[in-house]
């Protein structure tokens, strides 16, 4: 094991010493021994030159050598250096990104070390006042780059020096040294920081109106439109008509029309555990090796989770990706200064960033998230809770998966496994909803090429999809929901993986209520806002699709309200007969009669059997059965949230009412052995093997 430390923080006319600590005793070396490395000039006359990709530098034999003498002739152990240049070379960065990256070099010590060599001043933070905004200065938020400032004696420019052409620009330096009144040295996330606060009260504005204001077909930020309006008015007026005027044949038609639904509903899961029960899932993989990665974003929306920084980082740093490819975003709101100051104290890696939206519009996570999504460098682009634990493995089958896909691949949903499920009857019969949800249902409609509503978290997008979409709407409360049928209409596909994601769920009942309560008021929005032309929702779905779309979002709600009539039904009919009138009972009652029990009964039948087909043999072995029995009184809860999603939709369309999460449960209960990378019952686990991926502390089912 290497370990070293280096000293970055002395003058240029002063010793530094560099030790390395090798197996082979490597001697410590006197960096004033070696001629004085000198860096890349960038000056607003000489602009960076461009390259091929915007999100990674052109790499070349000869640029490697300049590094390596550079870091070498610096002190670095020769061992560190050349394993830093096999990593540049397979990831496509350079050897000072892999050093920084593995934390060999301090970026805010080594910069300023490198201004001194310059004899350049340094900066390790820039007022945003002085910040030259232009329109094009949010790219630097993606790559670096020199920031123009503004001060009082004049302009100057904040840049970013690199080791790989310090020759060269050594010698532009010496021969233009007029040029150092005009230039400061800044850090890559001095620079970015600058930016993030310099244009933030524009940028938030843009992302919180943009698709409303490009597509407004497409934004809940109105719930209804007139026309909308005037027709449920109108349909409601004939609907009271009809029941003052024809009560007994109103009754009826309602009665059929929401048996119906609930028929309809009951035969789409059937078929996804049909399909599920014969039709293992195979595991789609790239073969070429050779591939470069690409930079990967992680978005994770933080609102008041102090308590979750430390376990959150820690689970963030597990996961299998090259650190200097990987591009973390904790976006936080800009008044939550204890989960800033949380995760500040963590001592994050160079790949991280701390991003504050400032207070404005709708506070939501779909804000939050199109906010940072403008200073996203990757092409891939996953989004993660903070009570996440996903699998180490998970975004190296996303990319794989992505690599072998086709371009209509837009967008992946990773399975959710509920990690306290033992808690109470809560949790355990939450566990079997996101079973059956996320290892029956959403495969069944991947396979099938349908709409999938996705899951809050661990979504993998495309960032080239995500963009052409519109990004994520900030004033949906479910912009899961939405996002996953705007994708679709827009021709992309949406796959799943084998990896899954462990999260805890809510065990109390009042936090229960009001996550349910958001869910079903989001799943409204996305209804009416796809509604508001039902012609062009049509077309852009296909007839299939948009079938799917109205059992899944139109008959989850319609079935959440009536659901209790369903038992007012049943008991008016059987009060009927038993008042010994049952001669009177025409044929097509008799029929509802045993349509309503089927439903009803086979809904309470199926809702276990699809969750327990999918479970893992620990799953099974601590769901207790008498949680079973809860079922009723379960639908009974999902009705009253329904309620009240549909008041607070009359009220407060835009509140997000908060899941809060228990740092101490949640980091008990994910100790236990439930399933990551193989998140399946045996028989549905494919032929193909795929490497099994662990997640500290969780033992996947075998």
């Amino acid at each position: 094991m290497f370990f070293t430390t280096i000293d970055l923080s002395s003058r240029c006319n002063c010793s530094v010493f560099t030790r390395v600590m090798l197996p082979s005793k490597t001697p410590n070396r006197r960096l004033s021994d070696k001629p004085p490395p000198q860096l890349q000039l960038v000056s607003h006359a000489e602009p960076r030159p461009q390259l091929t990709d915007p999100d990674r530098p052109v790499n070349t034999e000869a640029l490697y050598d300049c590094e390596h003498r550079f870091f070498t002739g610096c002190g670095i152990g020769k061992p560190h250096v050349e394993e830093a240049r096999r990593a540049a070379a397979a990831n496509g960065t350079t050897i000072e990104k892999e050093l920084i990256a593995r934390r060999l070099i301090q970026p805010e010590l080594y910069y300023r070390w490198l201004a001194d060599e310059l004899g350049l001043d340094y900066v390790d933070h820039i007022n945003p006042d002085e910040v030259v905004h232009l329109a094009s200065t949010d790219v630097l938020l993606r790559r670096d780059g020199p920031l123009r400032l503004s001060r009082a004696n004049g302009q100057v420019t904040a840049i970013t020096p690199e080791a790989k052409r310090h020759e060269a620009d050594a010698a532009r330096l010496r021969a233009r040294p007029a040029l150092r009144r005009h230039l400061v040295v800044a850090s890559p996330s001095t620079i970015r920081r600058a930016i993030w606060e310099s244009g933030q009260e524009q940028r938030v504005r843009e992302s919180t109106f943009r698709l409303d204001q490009d597509h407004c077909e497409h934004s809940a930020r109105h719930v209804l439109t007139g026309m909308q309006g005037f027709v449920l008015a109108l349909m409601l007026c004939l609907c009271i008509a009809a029941f003052l005027i024809w009560p007994l044949s109103a009754l009826t038609v309602l009665h059929v029309v929401l048996t119906m639904l609930f028929s309809a509903g009951i035969l789409l899961r059937l078929s996804a555990l049909a399909m599920a029960l014969r039709r293992p899932d195979t595991v789609r993989g790239g073969s070429d090796i050779e591939t470069r990665m690409p930079i990967y974003t992680l978005l994770i929306p933080l609102y008041d989770e102090a308590a979750m920084a430390p376990a959150l980082v820690a689970r963030i740093d597990a996961l299998r990706w090259p650190k200097s490819l990987l591009d973390v975003k904790y976006i936080c709101e800009a008044g939550d200064e204890a989960t800033i100051e949380a995760l500040e104290a963590q001592d994050l890696g160079p790949e991280c960033e701390i991003v504050r939206v400032p207070a404005f519009g709708p506070r939501t996570k779909p804000k939050a998230l199109q906010y940072a999504l403008r200073g996203a460098r990757g092409s891939l682009i996953a989004v993660y809770d903070a009570e996440d634990k996903p699998a180490p493995g998970q975004l190296l089958e996303a990319w794989a998966t992505f690599r072998a896909g086709d371009d209509q691949l837009g967008c992946l949903q990773a399975p959710l496994a509920v990690a306290n499920l033992r808690s109470n009857w809560i949790s355990g019969l939450f566990a079997l909803e996101y079973s059956g949800l996320f290892r029956v249902l959403i495969p069944f409609l991947a396979r099938t090429g349908m709409p999938i509503p996705l899951g809050g978290t661990s979504n993998h997008f495309k960032r080239a999809a995500l963009e052409n979409t519109g990004g994520w709407d900030p004033h949906n409360v479910t912009e899961d929901a939405d996002l996953g049928l705007r994708l679709h209409a827009y021709g992309y596909r949406t796959g799943i993986l084998k990896c899954a994601t462990v999260e805890s769920c809510p065990v109390q009942l009042d936090v229960w209520k009001r996550q349910r309560t958001r869910w079903l008021k989001g799943w409204a929005q996305t209804w009416l806002v796809a509604m508001r032309n039902p012609v062009a929702t049509w077309s852009s779905l296909g007839p299939a699709a948009f079938v799917v779309f109205q059992l899944l979002i139109a008959g989850m709600l319609i079935s959440a309200l009536v659901h209790p009539l369903m038992y007012l039904f049943i008991a008016f009919s059987f009060a009927w007969i038993a008042s010994g009138h049952a001669s009177v009972v025409s044929d097509m009652h008799a029929v509802l009669l045993w349509m309503d029990a089927v439903n009803i009964f086979g809904n309470y039948l199926l809702f276990p059997a699809t969750g327990w087909f999918a479970f893992t043999a620990y799953e099974r072995s601590h769901l207790k059965r008498h949680w079973l029995l809860m079922i009723p009184a379960y639908w009974l809860l999902i009705s009253l949230a329904g309620w009240r999603a549909l008041t607070q939709l009359l009220a407060n369309a835009h509140l997000w009412e908060k899941t809060p999460h228990d740092a101490e449960s949640s980091a008990k209960t994910q100790q236990d052995p439930l399933p990551t990378c193989e998140a399946v019952p045996e028989n549905q686990r494919p032929r193909q093997k795929i490497p099994m991926e662990r997640v500290k502390g969780i033992e996947p089912s075998s």
